[in-house]
């Protein structure tokens, strides 16, 4: 299988910052935490509960700016401070509680921790529903955001019917026009696309497309988002070319809005050189990858999804070069990752297994090593993707062909074979 692509998947989270939203408070605020002087610097009263709520707010902020930052634990660890006191002087319904429930959801997300992310959206969204209502703003990002957590974890049909929640109330509250609206259409996009329906996936993206640079412009990252996904969509086509015109427009506004360090940034990097991989360019695709891994260990870590894929793809590099006892040096390192983070029914755990089930057939002809790797890359994705996605139907496609090539076969037919391996 061809190395993963990168789609991007962007909710917007709205918070009600009250005093805190001057950039100047901010600044003040940030220092003071550092301190641990807030209510000094502030001139606060501790017992006072508007002093309180400023302080909460305060400690969000914070876990905002850490999260930017990539330092997850300790954004966590400052949402939790801003919890304690909300839990206990407004309760777990209010606004700004379920704010910071939402907050430490999207913080796990980032992680790619997705059953601990659910958890907290399903928080936030209890409180939002009640409270705000289902047509809420707020209450949408939700939705959006425990949809595309399902879809990182391969639960396409989910997925979709919680972006489809989303994209009826951003419709009915913002309008079809709404940069909101436009983030929804493009993350229905990216589930149809993972899906193997691509035709349908660019329809969404072009919607999403005609909105982002009406509203944002050409140079907005959003609308660069989007870029990407069109030519995500066009490479899953065999459409080369196009794609990597819509990459380079990407990456332009990217690096130019973002800097070249940024997760997003890399993604590109990453998607970039899947296409020359796909094209046998494979010392061009290398150099791009290895921009990928070096922002990926960096920003995110040596344990996180991406990571494993970016040492999935350096393996498939590798793979292609022939140079096959180090591509399976790389996928073992990506599928310990993958596993970890993912777990072991995961599409993206499936990938590394098909990968290293054909570095095991083409490098050293290993037969029975080969289909062990690439029956656990059927079973899993069969499971999460169904038999006739096209990755599903490509494991299947390798399997056949390699044990055509067995003993066994003599006596015993493919499908039978198959069959009996899956009980």
């Amino acid at each position: 299988m061809n190395p993963a692509d990168f789609a991007y998947r962007k909710g917007s989270v709205m918070r009600a910052r009250g005093f805190f939203q001057g950039a100047v408070c901010k600044a003040v605020i940030a220092a003071a935490l550092a301190l641990g002087v807030v209510g000094d610097v502030m001139g606060m009263n501790e017992s006072s509960g508007n002093a309180r709520m400023d302080q909460a707010a305060a400690y969000s902020d914070q876990g905002v700016a850490f999260r930017e930052q990539s330092d997850y634990p300790r954004a966590l660890e400052w949402f939790q401070k801003a919890l304690a006191i909300q839990e206990k002087a407004l309760g777990k319904e209010h606004p700004d509680t379920a704010a910071t429930y939402h907050d430490i959801g999207l913080t796990y997300n980032r992680q790619g921790k997705y059953e601990e992310a659910l958890a907290w959206y399903r928080k936030a969204l209890a409180a939002r529903e009640k409270v705000l209502g289902k047509g809420h703003p707020d209450t949408a990002t939700t939705y959006n955001n425990i949809g595309m957590a399902y879809s990182r974890q391969g639960n396409y049909e989910e997925a979709l019917a919680w972006c489809r929640k989303a994209l009826a109330a951003r419709e009915k509250t913002l309008g079809k026009e709404h940069s909101d609206t436009a983030t929804t259409y493009n993350n229905i996009g990216v589930v149809y696309v993972h899906q193997g329906n691509y035709e349908e996936a660019l329809a969404w993206h072009r919607k999403a497309l005609a909105i982002q640079e009406k509203v944002l412009g050409k140079e907005h990252s959003n609308t660069a988002t989007t870029y990407n996904n069109i030519a995500l969509a066009q490479s899953r086509q065999g459409n080369d070319e196009e794609a990597l015109k819509w990459y380079r427009k990407a990456l332009a506004v990217f690096e130019k809005a973002l800097g070249k360090g940024h997760p997003d940034t890399a993604t590109t990097y990453n998607n970039i050189a899947n296409v020359y991989s796909r094209q046998g360019n494979n010392e061009e695709a290398l150099e791009w990858y290895w921009k990928f891994l070096a922002v990926q260990e960096k920003v995110l870590g040596k344990e996180h999804p991406n990571t494993a894929v970016a040492y999935n793809n350096i393996a498939q590099a590798y793979s292609y070069q022939g140079m096959y006892e180090k591509a399976l040096e790389w996928h073992r390192k990506a599928l310990a990752v993958s596993e970890k983070a993912l777990g072991k029914a995961h599409p993206i755990t499936a990938m590394i297994h098909n990968n290293i089930g054909l570095a095991y057939y083409y490098g050293q002809g290993d037969h029975e090593k080969a289909l062990a790797e690439l029956l656990k890359a059927y079973g899993i994705r069969r499971h999460a993707l169904g038999e006739t996605h096209p990755d599903t139907m490509d494991t299947k496609a390798s399997m056949e062909t390699i044990y055509q090539e067995t003993a066994a076969a003599r006596q015993k037919p493919f499908a039978r074979w198959l069959e009996e391996a899956l009980r």
